[in-house]
C-alpha cells in the first residue's frame, strides 16, 4: 500500500501508483455495470399488449425460465400473480364483467380484444411478463453473458414502485382521474416512502444453495401473519352499551386494506355471559372505500363516495360499537377482521366472503359489575 511522501519543502503529495495500476483501477471505477447500457431503457412491466413476436408462447418460454429458476418458479406458482386470471374471486367477477379492461392486468400475455387463450390463462402474470421485455431479459441487477447463461440487462426500476406501479396503480376506464386502485400514490406521501414495494413484498429468503433472492410468492391476501403485522388494535368500554375499538396502521406503508376496491375490514363485538354464549351483539363497523353505482352505457359506473380505510400516515381511527342494551355484568370479545368482500357483493358474485376472512386482532374486555337500575340485557334468540 503506498505511503504519503514529503518534498524537500515539506509539502505532501500522493504516493507513486505505478501508470498500469492507475489505467486498471479506472477502467473498474468508469466501466458500466454488466448489463447496463446506454441505450433507452425497455418499457417497464405492465398490462396487455405485451407487444409479443408472432408465434409466442407464454407458455413455452415461461417453462424455460422455471427449469433453470427452481426455487423462485416455486415460490411464483404458488402466488397470486400465478393465479391473476384463474383466482375464483376474479372469475366470478369476469363473468359479470369481462372487459378488455380486465383481461389486460390479470391476462397480460393475451390479447386484451380477446377471450385468453389457455396458455395466457395458465400463466397469468409470469416470469416473461415482468423479466421478458421488448425481446430482453431484464432484472434489477444486470449481468453479462457467461458459463452458457443468458444476459440480463439491468434496470435498476424494477427494484422500485415504478416496477409495480402499472398494475397497481390506475384509473377507472371510464373515468380518468378517479384511481380504481390506488396503492402506489398511498405510498408516497406515507412513513415509509423511503420503502420500495419489495421490501414488505418481496423480502430476501434462502434459496438453492443457500443463495440470497427475492421471494416470489408476493405475500399479502394468502399470508395471514404479512395481513395481521400491518397494523395494531386495542379495545375499552364506552359508557353502559358501547366498547371503542383503536385501530392504527403501524407496519404498512399505504392504507389498509388496499389494492382491490372491495376489500374492507370488519370491526365487530359481542357480549357473552359466563359460560360463554353470546347475549348481545353490536352493530359491526366497516373501514372500506365506498362507492356509489349508476348506470352508463354498456353497464354500470362506480364513483367513489368516501373512504374509512386506516390511512397510512398511522393516525388511529377510533370505532364506537354499541350495543342494543346495557352490557355490564357481561365480557366482551372484540375482533378486527379483513374480509376480500362483503356479504352483498359476495353474493353478487357467488363467493362466501367468510371464507377468505383473517382476523388481524382481537381480545376480550372483562366483565365489569352490573351497576344496579340498569336493566340486564335478555339473551340472543
Amino acid at each position: 500500500m503506498g505511503r504519503w511522501r514529503r518534498t524537500a519543502s515539506g509539502e505532501r503529495r500522493t504516493p507513486r501508483v505505478a501508470g498500469a495500476a492507475v489505467v486498471a483501477l479506472a477502467a473498474l471505477l468508469f466501466a458500466p455495470a454488466a448489463g447496463v447500457r446506454g441505450d433507452p431503457l425497455p418499457p417497464l412491466p405492465g398490462p396487455a399488449p405485451q407487444g409479443r413476436p408472432q408465434g409466442f408462447s407464454a407458455r413455452i418460454e415461461n417453462q424455460r425460465c422455471e427449469a433453470c429458476h427452481e426455487d423462485i418458479a416455486a415460490e411464483w406458482r404458488a402466488s397470486l400473480h400465478r393465479q391473476a386470471f384463474t383466482d375464483r374471486v376474479f372469475q366470478r367477477s369476469y363473468a359479470i364483467e369481462p372487459l378488455p379492461f380486465c383481461r389486460g392486468c390479470h391476462a397480460p400475455e393475451a390479447d386484451p380484444a380477446h377471450h385468453p387463450g389457455a396458455d395466457a390463462q395458465a400463466v397469468g402474470v409470469g416470469c416473461v411478463t415482468c423479466h421478458l421485455v421488448a425481446g430482453e431479459v431484464v432484472s434489477a441487477r444486470g449481468r453479462d453473458a457467461r458459463g452458457g447463461a443468458h444476459a440480463v440487462r439491468g434496470d435498476a426500476r424494477l427494484s422500485t414502485d415504478e416496477g409495480c406501479a402499472r398494475c397497481h396503480q390506475f384509473d377507472f376506464p371510464r373515468a380518468p382521474g378517479v384511481p380504481m386502485q390506488d396503492t402506489v400514490a398511498e405510498h408516497r406521501p406515507g412513513r415509509f416512502a423511503e420503502r420500495p414495494c419489495r421490501d414488505c413484498h418481496m423480502q430476501l429468503v434462502q434459496g438453492i444453495a443457500g443463495r440470497s433472492h427475492r421471494d416470489h410468492r408476493f405475500s399479502v391476501v394468502g399470508d395471514p401473519a404479512v395481513l395481521r403485522s400491518a397494523i395494531h388494535a386495542s379495545a375499552s368500554r364506552s359508557g353502559a352499551n358501547a366498547i371503542e375499538v383503536s385501530a392504527r396502521v403501524v407496519a404498512a406503508g399505504h392504507a389498509v386494506p388496499t389494492g382491490d376496491m372491495f376489500r374492507r375490514i370488519e370491526v365487530r363485538a359481542s357480549a357473552v355471559d359466563a359460560e360463554g354464549a353470546i347475549v348481545a351483539a353490536a352493530a359491526p363497523v366497516i373501514l372500506e372505500r365506498r362507492f356509489s353505482v349508476r348506470p352508463v352505457e354498456g353497464g354500470i359506473e362506480r364513483v367513489p363516495a368516501g373512504d374509512t380505510r386506516l390511512p397510512a400516515s398511522g393516525a388511529p381511527r377510533v370505532l364506537r360499537l354499541v350495543f342494543p342494551a346495557v352490557i355490564d355484568g357481561l365480557a366482551v370479545r372484540w375482533e378486527v377482521v379483513y374480509q376480500r368482500m362483503g356479504a352483498a357483493m359476495g353474493a353478487a358474485f357467488g363467493v362466501d366472503p367468510a371464507a377468505d376472512e383473517v382476523v388481524l386482532a382481537a381480545g376480550t374486555l372483562g366483565a365489569r359489575p352490573l351497576i344496579i337500575g340498569r336493566p340486564a340485557p335478555a339473551p340472543v334468540p
